[in-house]
């Protein structure tokens, strides 16, 4: 499955590898069926998704909070210009931006404002993405 920044696509993603592992580590048979959900809950991981949102937002606030010069700031508002080639648009760092904007329900201002205070920001973080268990 490819991401599209839809944070509930982001959220079944699974590794089949790590799971796979997870699954020798319980001596889980292949004919026995467990949930990718009960098995991350029998194991108190993280599902991959979950992580890889969590760890883009902690980035995102970071660069919010570089000076105002930082080449790694201007590129979360950067929009390229120009004519694009034909087909489907390829995902683009701001588009999945974007969409994990529009899923949190704000606005991209209001997450550049609220990043600017740690405390506010990981309270943020946390309420997107909450620890397990």
């Amino acid at each position: 499955m490819v991401p599209n920044g839809n944070q509930e696509t982001h959220r079944s993603i699974s590794v089949p590898c790590g799971d796979g592992c997870l699954r020798r580590i319980l001596r889980i048979k292949w004919t026995d069926k467990i949930s990718n959900e009960s098995l991350w809950e029998r194991t108190r991981q993280i599902p991959a998704g979950d992580e890889i949102g969590r760890r883009r937002w902690r980035w995102i606030g970071h660069t919010l909070r570089k000076p105002c010069g930082s080449i790694t700031k201007n590129v979360l508002d950067w929009n390229p210009q120009g004519k694009r080639s034909r087909g489907r648009p390829r995902g683009t760092w701001r588009r999945v931006r974007d969409n994990d904007v529009k899923d949190s329900g704000h606005t991209w201002n209001h997450v550049k404002r609220m990043a600017q205070d740690r405390e506010r920001w990981r309270g943020f973080v946390d309420g997107l993405y909450p620890a397990p268990g």
